[in-house]
């Protein structure tokens, strides 16, 4: 195949239609065959994005559950149901915002307590029941009444739990060793800009669930899933690379653009499926020379800008005869094109964009990141065939998926 930059929009898109998917990037895992992105797990089912599980259902973004269900952005719990952000917790259910707890039912933002129902903002408190204290003999009488099978009971523990939820005082946002930093759920970071549920982050902005292990340093408009990603722009559910833009599902990668599906190499552009490719220069899956590589870049990277593409969502899906094709300005006030917000860009993002030679985004921070994750299937399972070995599959590609889809064995086989 000639590389052409005049066509190198609808090559990419019929390589990326060719190229295998990994159709579950469930690793290191025994009896996880039902949910996605899990690692170091045991016999969980429905779970997605979570790593060192074991007897967990219908969890999300979590790590280190134990026999637990219905739980998301939690970690090291156990025996927990319905739990949502909650660290450290043992037999609990029905939680927000709570750590370090156990035996707390129905109750929010709760540290180091014991034996609660009911309860909002308290600190080492024991047998209190909606925020106050009972005696251990009259905390056993009432849990013995709590019988989380009736729904009429839940709704009335509901009511009454947020009417003090609206009474007492809640920290204006959820952070954890943290310095200037913007967004919501972020913990052990530095000058992270508007991020969310984001761990170890530095010098970055619009990151998003970097959770599973560390995030980001100097870098823009990552996540879901951007871990250990350094000075790296638009990069979705990858993990260890550097100086990388408009990257999805793949690792270990430095100097590359506009690739998914590759690992462990570095000056590729527009390639898919690759692997230990350290070799040279890569174009479209093609070995070329360094200077035909350098020209031939900067040719098809003008092409793109006419053709309105900022994103790898725009290169794989934007329909190039009916939506909007903006050639880029450098206004920083502007209108989003997609939802037609208005949006800034930040001096530390124009900093960012100049040193990486980005142009500015016709898109707002939220629509960029809705389009990233637009590149993930729904969570839902289905059954059908690996395309190589034929052996059963469960996974989130449906039987009709245009797509080719590939057992995680024989995505790592077949890999270029």
């Amino acid at each position: 195949m000639a590389i052409d930059p005049k066509t190198f929009i609808q090559d990419f898109r019929d390589l990326y239609l060719k190229s295998p998917q990994c159709g579950s990037w469930t690793r290191a895992s025994e009896n996880c065959d039902y949910g996605d992105i899990i690692t170091v797990s045991k016999d969980c089912y429905m779970c997605f994005n979570s790593g060192n599980c074991r007897d967990a259902y219908y969890c999300e973004d979590s790590r280190a559950l134990k026999n637990s269900v219905d739980c998301a952005y939690c970690e090291d719990c156990e025996l927990c149901y319905e739990c949502v952000d909650c660290n450290n917790c043992y037999d609990s259910n029905y939680c927000q915002d709570c750590s370090t707890s156990e035996n707390i039912h129905f109750s929010y933002d709760l540290r180091r307590c014991k034996d609660c129902i009911g309860c909002v903002g308290l600190r080492d408190k024991q047998y209190y029941i909606f925020n106050k204290a009972h005696s251990p003999e009259a905390y056993a009488e009432a849990l013995k009444t709590l019988d989380t099978s009736n729904p009429e009971i839940i709704r009335r523990i509901d009511l009454k739990s947020e009417e003090l939820k609206r009474k007492i005082p809640r920290m204006f946002v959820h952070q954890f060793d943290t310095q200037n930093c913007t967004g919501d759920y972020i913990y052990h970071s530095k000058n992270a800009y508007q991020s969310f549920d984001t761990r170890h982050t530095e010098d970055s902005g619009y990151i998003t669930q970097a959770n599973l292990d560390r995030g980001t340093q100097n870098s823009w408009d990552c996540g879901p899933v951007p871990t250990g990603i350094d000075l790296s722009y638009d990069v979705s559910y990858s993990h260890f690379s550097f100086n990388c833009k408009h990257v999805y599902w793949a690792g270990d990668l430095k100097d590359c653009f506009y690739c998914t599906n590759c690992l462990e190499s570095s000056n590729l552009f527009g390639c898919h499926y690759l692997k230990n490719k350290e070799d040279g220069y890569y174009i479209l899956n093609q070995k070329v020379d360094s200077a035909f590589y350098t020209d031939m870049t900067k040719a098809i990277v003008r092409e793109l800008d006419e053709k309105g593409i900022y994103t790898l969502h725009d290169l794989l899906h934007k329909n190039l005869n009916t939506d909007d094709v903006t050639p880029p300005h450098q206004e920083r006030d502007r209108e989003c094109t997609l939802c037609h917000e208005s949006f800034s860009i930040t001096d530390a993002e124009a900093k960012f964009y100049k040193e990486m030679k980005i142009k500015f985004s016709i898109y707002c921070p939220h629509c960029r990141a809705t389009q990233r994750i637009a590149l993930r299937n729904d969570r839902r399972m289905y059954k059908r065939q690996c395309d190589a070995c034929k052996n059963n599959l469960i996974t989130t590609y449906p039987p009709d998926s245009p797509y080719i889809v590939y057992c995680l064995d024989c995505w790592f086989k077949h890999i270029g």
